[in-house]
């Protein structure tokens, strides 16, 4: 994330985590302010600051840590009021990208109109991933209404526990696992990645339910059945019956005590390598997924790079699959408060030309 950020300065804002949320209410601005402080003294590692002097990249965590605060009040005398908080996302997103110089982590607290508010928390994608952004949301507004926080489970711990595992054994396994793998699964043009969009497709609840039972029928999970789908269209968009592409795992081991409440970076991304041949049944493509993924569950937290110099790869893919099911659940954040969430919406790009997130709706 660190080369991504200063390989590609031209994108401003990759790799940064925007969530707006719309309030409605009587919001005590300074509470906020402090609640947000308060997480973030929680959490000193989400306002770490990066460092290339020391002949190895190192991050710092300052003693007092200190998060960005803004709170704005717009007029629609100033022009229109979505336009002006379009552009003060934009700015908060660039000024996350700045490693070095700036604070990782920048809140934003917009009031739009007499009780609405947007409240916009920016994060760098190096000190935070997907799954705690509901934690850091939950204990922002557990603090602003005054409630007790259990004793933060600690980044520290993560770290520790990664630094002793075996390196060695999860380079062994990724090296079988795509091994005889000769061709990288490529989709986007060489040289500079082109300007970005966004499509959104809602499934029909029929198309949901026949994945699940196709999942249920061949022991294996809706993701998995997804993953297979991705692979067959790679193997149509590039000619190739050996494809590779990436995943992102959530690198919460189940060991670590308290690992699924620790707010950091801890998701990694992994390649998933699907081998066909004309004989080969959707059945037999989901099976050989599944044990893909049943060899290398131990192995999840071998670093991207560490897996391409295992297996003598510069690149295995440019494209990503993402299969999200942590919901933010809006009304649990704010419990029987003065407050109302009305609206929710998260926003982060990454560096590959091609992105696939598959998200679970849970009503």
């Amino acid at each position: 994330l660190l080369f991504h950020t200063s390989f590609a300065p031209d994108l401003v804002d990759l790799y940064a985590v925007q969530l707006g949320i719309t309030v409605k209410g009587e919001l005590d601005a300074q509470r906020l302010r402090q609640a947000v402080q308060a997480v973030v003294n929680r959490h000193p590692n989400l306002v770490a600051r990066f460092h290339e002097e020391f002949g190895e990249p190192v991050q710092v965590l300052p003693a007092d840590p200190e998060m960005a605060w803004r709170f704005v009040e717009l007029d629609s005398a100033d022009g229109d009021v979505d336009e002006q908080v379009e552009r003060l996302c934009a700015d908060e997103r660039a000024a996350v990208c700045d490693l070095a110089g700036k604070p990782t982590f920048r809140a934003a607290l917009i009031r739009t109109a007499g009780d609405q508010y947007r409240f916009v928390l920016t994060i760098h994608h190096i000190v935070v991933d997907g799954w705690s952004l509901p934690v850091l949301l939950q204990e922002t507004f557990a603090s602003y209404y005054g409630q007790r926080l259990p004793a933060a489970s600690s980044y520290r711990s993560f770290v520790t526990w990664l630094a002793d595992q075996d390196r060695g054994a999860a380079q062994a396994t990724w090296r079988e696992v795509l091994s005889g793998f000769d061709t990288p699964t490529l989709v986007g043009a060489p040289g500079a990645p082109g300007p970005r969009a966004v499509a959104s497709f809602q499934l029909p609840a029929e198309t949901t339910q026949a994945l699940s039972e196709l999942a249920r029928n061949c022991h294996t999970t809706v993701s998995t059945v997804l993953q297979g789908a991705w692979a067959q269209l790679l193997m149509w968009l590039t000619g190739q019956h050996d494809v590779a592409f990436g995943t992102a795992v959530s690198g919460r081991p189940s060991e670590l005590i308290g690992s699924e409440s620790i707010v950091g970076l801890m998701i990694n991304t992994l390649p998933v390598r699907a081998n066909s041949t004309a004989r080969t049944t959707v059945a037999d493509l989901l099976e050989q997924l599944q044990r893909g993924h049943n060899d290398t569950l131990e192995y999840e937290y071998l670093a991207l790079p560490d897996i391409h110099r295992a297996t003598g790869h510069d690149q295995l893919f440019d494209t990503l699959f993402v299969y999200e099911n942590y919901p933010i659940d809006a009304d649990a954040l704010l419990g029987a408060h003065d407050l109302t969430i009305t609206d929710f919406d998260s926003r982060e790009f990454n560096h590959y030309p091609l992105s696939v997130v598959a998200r679970s709706r849970h009503h």
